[in-house]
């Protein structure tokens, strides 16, 4: 049904928060265990968190050990109307907010949600894996943040604060934690004041962990270069086991299927991270601040891998589920692959936050930053469940980035408080990788000099029309422009017309002793490909955006705001396709074996910019003393060419048969690639509602619970792209991905957007038990639920197939639990601690995200029950 009447629900909904707020206000208790104010960055200035006229969310590093939280990626559960998952092929976290996200996490695309570090932005989101070690806090800032925070930010932005070196004193810890699959991790900070001017901070974090998979390889798949190595010293199943899906296609008569257990230290889903931070503060006088830090990440893991929703393939009428595909006792965390993980990501990066307060009333703040990321990584991307044997590698890929932002603002007690500025963000991205089919054909990427720049003015001033009433008013004015020089995708295919295997490096594999022979980097070598497309592009996007609110303060405790705000994330440059057509009087053409002509034709795959406006209301209020917080907001956002990213059809191939009884007749192939459109409109209508309550001396509750609808508003035709074979009961790939057919396309008006539950609520709660020699024992419990949802845009059970039964082969995500626990040891002089911890204590499976292929759904699932221990030490 379509949102309608928001601006009346939402004064409805943000008068009932702060009524029932209100009613408290005049309890009168002692406040000897109020709650401490949290300082907060997102007006670019420090203010109170409750004082600040946004929706946010704060954390402190001992809140993100509490509950396990090492990485961006990881905050899932902790933000309202937040999910994070993750896309295993680009070893990038998917992060949404509000029902918003970006899933192409590739060098064409951008983040849905604006990531900074020290304020500064980040633009790759696999910077989002960096380990999240002593921070000062984290930020999650809701809403358009389009005027201060600008670039990608439409429907908010994460700030994570490392903590600065702190002068003239002395300090240090070193932490050790161990858990379940082998899990170690060391920590350690060391504080050393150098001058009374200056000091130096250093501190580091190292985790292994085996993988919770159960992993096999299979060497009965067609591409069997990488098993020997890799299964060295692992056991060979029983003769009796199961057959997997592959054996049974490809090993029929077999006696030993050679199915070996993978070494689970080196697996898909381990752990194998370090980083290093250094920082340094110089103050030479009360009114110059200078914070520099350079920090170094490395992910040596093997990466990420999808895997099948066994709950929904057990609802298939033709027997077909896990245990068809790894045997017997096969679930969602089995997987048997014949190409092992690679992963080797390097984030190198230097930060400078520069302050001069040069007069009484205003201040020069200089913010700049530098970033290198490398990564290569090799995965299956198949992992057994087709007889195509795919497998993806990013033999090298290097992304430097730089931003330069100049700030004055103000720093007086008027009524008028302002700030301005000017940002420079360059990026530039060079990226070689293929793809391989192993039964079909192999495609190289070559992106030697992809560069955005963007540029933007801003200005924001709040003035204070009475003492209580404040008007915000702020704009910003952004260009961005991305390049693409030099940009190609090469072809691998067999010359059928020789007649010569050994002359070509690239044809089926079905021709086994020739290809198990190549050397493993053999489709990393571009000389074997020919160029199939010219990617050369150039484009430029400008925008401005205003943000306009009002702030009241009914009591010296009780905050009111709304405002109205836009946000702009520029468009997007894809690969530009040659495709042929038949019978057409262009000059451009090639024959056929008849002399038909078959036209050379142009596809581009950009896409357009994407424009919001959001209206808030909220209330936020402090009582009982000091002793509760609550934050109520209610948001109404209308977004103007939505990007939404999937696999899709972009195009068919056009080919002439070279051999056999067919030979001169044309044929297509759809070529499916993971694809950006623009949606026409969409909106979406929430409420947040959070808390944090001290209801007696050393307990605490906190949390938050949610409300929220999402809704495509206007037409948006597209031909289906989820599994399409088994709900459209078509045999043939081609036929089932060809855009030929008109009986393939779906109106997706009225669908909801990804991961987007209609409720969902968070509790926390912890008590400190005060021991008689000065110690405590402190206990926790983290409780997340969220209602049902879809984990893509298709919304499958919406729609209708000649399959009447889409159980088996749909999007849903049903509702689940998360429950976290843990318990806490102090010692009287809080020089050490030591926590024993449970993660997911009820061991729920949950998705993250939803391919539809092979008449099955696969993805990221979350990990398994975990625990260990804890220890830390102050020095």
């Amino acid at each position: 049904m379509r949102i309608k009447k928001p601006l009346t629900f939402a004064i409805a909904m943000a008068n009932v928060a702060v009524v029932s707020a209100w009613a408290q206000e005049d309890s009168q208790q002692d406040d000897d265990w109020a709650l401490e104010e949290v300082t907060v960055t997102a007006t670019k200035r420090e203010t109170n968190l409750m004082d600040t006229p946004v929706a946010i969310s704060a954390f402190t590093q001992e809140e993100l050990d509490r509950q396990g939280i090492k990485n961006v990626k990881d905050l899932g559960n902790t933000i309202p109307n937040v999910d994070i998952g993750y896309d295993a092929s680009q070893s990038s976290p998917v992060i949404s907010m509000r029902g918003v996200r970006s899933t192409n996490t590739s060098e064409f695309g951008d983040p849905a949600v604006g990531l900074h570090f020290d304020g500064i932005y980040s633009s790759r989101p696999q910077s989002a894996m960096a380990m999240m070690f002593d921070s000062e806090r984290v930020e999650a800032m809701r809403g358009p943040q389009g005027t201060l925070y600008g670039r990608n930010s439409t429907v908010g932005a994460i700030n994570v604060i490392s903590k600065r070196p702190v002068i003239n004193e002395f300090e240090g810890s070193i932490g050790v934690e161990l858990g379940r699959w082998n899990q170690e991790l060391v920590k350690g900070v060391i504080n050393i004041p150098v001058s009374d001017t200056f000091a130096l901070r250093a501190s580091f974090m190292d985790e292994t962990r085996d993988s919770y998979l159960t992993g096999y390889y299979d060497v009965n798949q067609w591409d069997n270069r990488y098993i020997d190595a890799d299964s060295v010293g692992a056991s060979v199943l029983s003769d009796d086991a199961s057959k997997t899906f592959i054996q049974a296609n490809n090993a029929e008569g077999a006696t030993d299927y050679q199915l070996v257990r993978a070494d689970a230290d080196d697996f898909y889903g381990n752990v194998d991270q370090q980083a290093v931070r250094i920082g340094a503060l110089w103050e030479p006088t009360d009114d110059i601040s200078w914070y520099a830090v350079a920090e170094h990440y490395q992910d040596s893991s093997a990466g990420g891998i999808n895997t099948i929703d066994c709950e929904k393939a057990e609802q298939r009428e033709d027997g077909v589920n896990c245990e068809t595909y790894y045997g017997s006792g096969a679930d969602e965390y089995t997987v048997a692959v014949n190409v092992p993980g690679e992963l080797d990501l390097t984030m190198t990066s230097f930060r400078s936050n520069f302050r001069w307060d040069f007069s009484d009333t205003m201040a020069f703040v200089y913010n700049t930053g530098y970033a290198v990321q490398e990564r290569s990584n090799l995965i299956d991307i198949d992992a057994g469940r087709n007889t195509w044997d795919m497998s993806m590698s990013i033999t090298d890929s290097e992304n430097v980035s730089y931003s330069h932002e100049l700030q004055l603002q103000s720093t007086g007690d008027g009524p008028l408080q302002w700030i301005t500025g000017l940002f420079y963000f360059h990026e530039n991205t060079d990226l070689n990788g293929y793809f391989l089919a192993s039964l079909n054909d192999a495609t190289f990427w070559r992106q030697p000099d992809r560069t955005v720049e963007a540029g933007a003015i801003f200005a924001q001033a709040t003035y204070s029309l009475t003492d209580s009433l404040h008007l915000t008013v702020g704009g910003r004015y952004t260009e961005d422009k991305k390049s693409d020089e030099g940009g190609n995708n090469l072809k691998c295919l067999r010359d059928w017309s020789t007649g010569s295997d050994e002359e070509y490096g690239c044809f089926p594999a079905f021709l086994q002793d020739t290809f198990n022979d190549f050397s493993t980097d053999h489709f990393a070598n571009s000389s074997i490909y020919t160029v199939e497309t010219y990617n050369d592009a150039s484009q430029n996007w400008d925008s401005s955006d205003f943000r306009i609110g009002l702030d009241y303060d009914l009591t010296d405790e009780v905050m009111l705001y709304a405002y109205v705000a836009t946000g702009f994330k520029s468009g997007g440059l894809g690969d530009v396709v040659i495709q042929y057509e038949q019978d057409s009087t262009t000059a451009e053409y090639i024959l056929d074996a008849d002399g038909n002509r078959i036209v050379q034709q142009v596809i581009d795959t950009s896409y357009d910019e994407e424009e919001v406006v959001t209206w808030e209301l909220g209330a936020k209020g402090t009582f009982l003393d000091g002793r509760l917080n609550l934050a109520s907001t209610f948001f109404f956002s209308k977004y103007q060419d939505m990007q939404l990213a999937a696999p899709d059809t972009a195009f068919s191939i056009y080919a002439i048969e070279q051999e056999g009884e067919d030979a001169g007749e044309i044929t297509t192939e759809p070529v499916v690639i993971y694809l950006t459109k623009n949606a026409s409109e969409a909106e979406i209508m929430g409420l947040e509602l959070e808390f944090d309550w001290a209801p007696y001396p050393n307990g605490r509750i906190s949390g938050f619970a949610t409300w929220m609808q999402t809704e495509i508003t206007s037409d948006f035709w597209g031909r289906w792209n989820f599994n399409n074979q088994a709900l459209f009961e078509i045999s043939s790939y081609e036929d089932a991905y060809s855009n030929e057919n008109p009986e393939l396309f779906r109106n997706l008006k009225g669908n909801e957007l990804p991961v987007s539950p209609e409720f969902s609520f968070t509790i926390n709660y912890d008590h400190t038990f005060e021991l008689a020699h000065g110690g405590a024992i402190i206990p926790f419990v983290g409780i997340h639920w969220e209602d049902e949802s879809y984990l893509t845009y298709w919304n499958v059970d919406k729609h209708d197939f000649p399959n009447e039964d889409t159980s088996a082969y749909d999007d849903s995500r049903d509702s689940f639990w998360m429950v976290n626990a843990s318990v806490k040891y102090v010692s009287p002089d809080d020089q050490w601690n030591v926590e024993a911890f449970g993660n997911n204590l009820t061991d729920e499976v949950v998705p993250y995200y939803a391919d539809g292929s092979d008449g099955l759904v696969s993805g990221p699932f979350s990990t398994p029950m975990s625990y260990g221990v804890r220890f830390n030490y102050n020095f």
